[in-house]
């Protein structure tokens, strides 16, 4: 079954905060790992995200307070849990 783009779903939030695509929504967007999610006009919205630069990551994330050293750290941890998936 393949979503369409102005389909619209009901989604259960968990009592974690937690929301769970359906399949035909994650195939559309490419099965992501990871997803970008931020509000525009009070809505929710998510993207695949995308690999960046230390730089391009500096200015998405700094102005939410978090380093250089973090992103480093995390783009790390990234790197070697990617190279220990099967």
């Amino acid at each position: 079954m393949e979503v369409a783009l102005a389909e619209r779903a009901v989604l259960k939030v968990s009592s974690q905060g937690q929301v769970t695509l359906r399949r035909a929504m994650r195939a559309a967007l490419g099965n992501p790992r990871h997803l970008e999610a931020w509000m525009e006009n009070g809505t929710l919205l998510l993207r695949p995200a995308v690999s960046a630069t230390l730089a391009e990551a500096e200015m998405m994330f700094g102005k939410q307070g978090i380093t250089r050293d973090v992103l480093v750290e995390a783009l790390r941890i990234l790197k070697r849990r990617q190279t220990s998936d099967p």
